[in-house]
């Protein structure tokens, strides 16, 4: 395969593969800190839950501001419309998944 097919796939999907990593380690991380011989008996960190939601949603932001710049300057590769879009779900779904972190206080 061609080596720019990768590169535009990457750029395109990437912000659902930060998505899956921010849901994946969020619920490692709350699922690791709620066993009986938890890292954290409290339950979990809101601090570090929050701090991986807003890394995680700032970058998709970031993506999706590129992906509309190359639009806004003429661009009409479908790629590029794919990126933001895409990048505009991610945010969504990385919010989605971050309320939790805001709304539970300790495991149940």
């Amino acid at each position: 395969m061609d080596e720019r097919f990768f590169r535009r796939a990457t750029r395109a999907s990437l912000p659902f593969l930060i998505w899956a990593a921010h849901f994946g380690f969020s619920y490692i991380v709350a699922a690791a800190q709620c066993t009986p011989g938890a890292w954290r008996p409290a339950g979990p960190n809101p601090w570090l839950l929050g701090g991986v939601t807003l890394l995680a949603l700032l970058v998709c932001a970031w993506i999706g501001a590129a992906a509309g710049k190359r639009l806004r300057q003429g661009s009409t590769e479908f790629v590029d419309y794919v990126a933001a879009a895409s990048a505009v779900l991610a945010v969504v779904a990385i919010a989605w998944s971050g309320i939790p972190v805001l709304l539970v206080s300790g495991c149940w």
